[in-house]
Formats: C-alpha cells, structure tokens, sequence
C-alpha cells in the first residue's frame, strides 16, 4: 500500500523540531525580530538569509563590548554550531567574516582577551580536525613543465637507460596537519583563523552576498586601507566633544592628546599579521567573490578593491608568495573588467599573396 508521505519528511521535521529552540533562544538577545521565521518551513534557512537579522548581529559583534566570555551573542554562536544541525551551523559559518575582522582588528589594538571569539573559533578548530583526520589539506595541480618527449613510457636515452617519467600532476599541500589546540596563542592564531576562513569557503556557495561583502570590507581594512566603523563613530563623537569645549583649553588639549592616540591605535590596527596560510585563505574567498557567479556589482567591485589592496600590502611587505598571488588575482580581475574582444569570422582576412609565398617555402623544403 502506498502512502503520499516522504521518507525524507519525517527527518525534516525532526531538523526544524530541534533547531526551533536554538532560534527562539536568539530572540533573548535580538529581540522578538526572529518571530518573523516561526511560519517557515526551514526556519535555519530562513534566519541564514534574514538581511535584518544578519545586518543586528554584524553590528552587535562590532560593538566595544563584544568577544568578551561574558558575550550571549558569542555564547549562541559557540553552542549553536555545537549543536550539529547542518543548517544552523551555516548560520554560524556566515559570521565568521565578521568575527576574523573584528577578532584579528582587535587582538593588534588592545591587550585585553577576546574569550567569547576564541570560543567560536576553538570549535570550529576541532569541528575541522575531526573531519580532516590528522591529515593534511592538499591539491593537484596539472604539471605543464613536462620536459617533451619525457611522459611516453619506455622511452630510452642513448645510453640504453630508461628516462624518468614526468608526472601529469603535481601535489602541493595548502594546510598542515591539524593538532588538537584548547588555546589560542599568538603563534597559532593565523593557522586556528585560515581554517575558520577554509570553511566558510568550502561553503561559501551558500553564504548571503552581505557575508561576502563583510568579509571583502574587512580585507580592505586588514591591508591598511580603512577603519572599523566602531573607531569612526568614536572619532565623530570625539570632534563633538571638541566643539562643544572650545572655551576649555585644557580639555580641549586632552580631547586632542585622546585623538592622536586612538589614531595610533587605529594604525596598529591596520597591521595585521598575515602569515602565507591566513593569506591564502583569504585569496581563495576573494577568487570566488571577484570571479564566480554572483549578480552583485557591489559584491565584484570590492573584491577587486580589496584583491589590489592585499597586493600592495604584500608588496610593502616584500612578501614574495603574497605578491605572485595577489597580483594573479588582481591581474584576473582587470580581465573581467575589460574583456578581450574577441574576433569575428568575417573578421578574419588572408592575403592571397601572403598565402602563396607560404605555401611555395613549405614544398620547397
């Protein structure tokens, strides 16, 4: 006897039955905004692509306070991906953008600890660990350096000797090796961080063009080129500060002395380390956001921003890795931008002179 139900239904409902708490326990800390998703069929989907929502938390990870152990916003993030629902952990996935800017920004500017951050990340660590298996990240990339005549097989040199075969492929390792990690050091930030960035970009098919966006902004930033707009609105407050007390001389000394500090503050900012693992990371998410199918301008323009910036960043660097990639990224974006036309059939002329000279010096030889 058949039944019109699914067998896939039954597991559906069991997914939207167990992440409906998670989600009704984010509007503790939003507000009853997420009430919008209770009338969905996949409420994780819907919350992943909820432009209002997603736009709250940005700017809620953005605030001074945030990071800290005591962060909610932090704590949902660590116990939802903790959670093992596929779809919400690509909620928590589509925040990472945010998380490595603010996170990284943060850690060159201030010597406080960002416990709430490293939570987030220190599973997301251990989520990747498990699935790699102790093994190392790796690639093949085709071999077009073959020597001619090498890659036919039982080909003999004029000693009688065999030649070695080239190989079609080469293997080059992207990551090492995970190793189980409790702490963030300075030391392993770069590494714990790049594998947080590798698995947004295993998943970045799925990701909203604001997450893109987000992360494209904070490249810019890492590369010495912007601001966090949490130090732009602190600037804007300070210069009111500054108006309003013009008759006090003194205080208007300190209010300049506090702005020519924060000022160093943001310059250290803008040096973020960017070790070759963190950076070609990086390089990989902007590949797909500057070349892969998207209908977003907005989305392909600061992609190639912050691919040109990177550059100049490895360039003052003198980092020699950095710079070949950037520049190859940089280069595929100028393409984009300015097409080569390409030729036409009727284009295409011979000259009938030129054609009988060639074919004289071929039979003549």
């Amino acid at each position: 006897m058949f039944t019109d139900e699914s067998p896939t239904k039954p597991t559906l409902q069991h997914t939207v039955s167990r992440a409906q708490p998670v989600i009704d326990s984010l509007s503790l800390i939003l507000g009853p905004i997420v009430d919008s998703n209770d009338h969905s069929d996949n409420p994780a989907m819907s919350l992943l692509h909820n432009q209002t929502i997603s736009q709250d938390i940005m700017c809620r990870l953005r605030l001074a306070t945030s990071g800290s152990g005591t962060d909610d916003l932090c704590r949902w993030l660590y116990d939802t991906f903790q959670s093992n629902i596929a779809d919400l952990q690509l909620v928590v996935i589509s925040y990472i953008p945010t998380l490595a800017g603010v996170y990284l920004s943060r850690c060159i500017s201030s010597k406080e600890t960002f416990s709430g951050f490293e939570a987030v990340f220190l599973t997301v660590y251990s989520h990747e660990m498990v699935i790699r298996g102790a093994e190392p990240c790796s690639i093949r990339i085709p071999n077009n350096i073959r020597i001619p005549g090498s890659a036919e097989s039982g080909k003999t040199n004029g000693k009688g000797k065999a030649t070695a075969t080239e190989p079609d492929s080469i293997e080059a390792m992207v990551s090492p090796a995970l190793e189980p990690c409790n702490t963030v050091r300075a030391t392993k930030r770069g590494l714990i961080v790049s594998v947080a960035l590798d698995l947004y970009y295993n998943n970045i098919s799925l990701m909203p063009v604001c997450s893109k966006i987000e992360f494209c902004e904070f490249c810019i930033i890492w590369a010495g080129q912007g601001e966090l707009a949490g130090a732009e609105r602190l600037d804007e407050e300070e210069d009111n500060a500054q108006e309003e007390e013009e008759e006090n001389a003194e205080e208007k000394e300190e209010n300049v002395d506090k702005k020519k500090e924060h000022k160093q503050k943001n310059d250290r900012c803008n040096q973020v380390p960017l070790p070759w693992e963190l950076f070609q990371s990086v390089l990989r998410i902007l590949g797909h956001c500057l070349l892969g199918p998207t209908n977003s301008k907005e989305l392909k323009e600061k992609a190639l921003k912050a691919a040109k910036c990177l550059h100049a960043r490895a360039l003052r660097d003198f980092d020699s890795k950095a710079m070949l990639a950037s520049r190859s990224l940089v280069r595929l974006g100028d393409m984009i931008e300015e097409p080569i036309p390409e030729l036409q059939p009727s284009e295409i002329t011979a000259d009938p002179s030129e054609l009988e000279a060639l074919r004289a010096s071929i039979f003549s030889k």
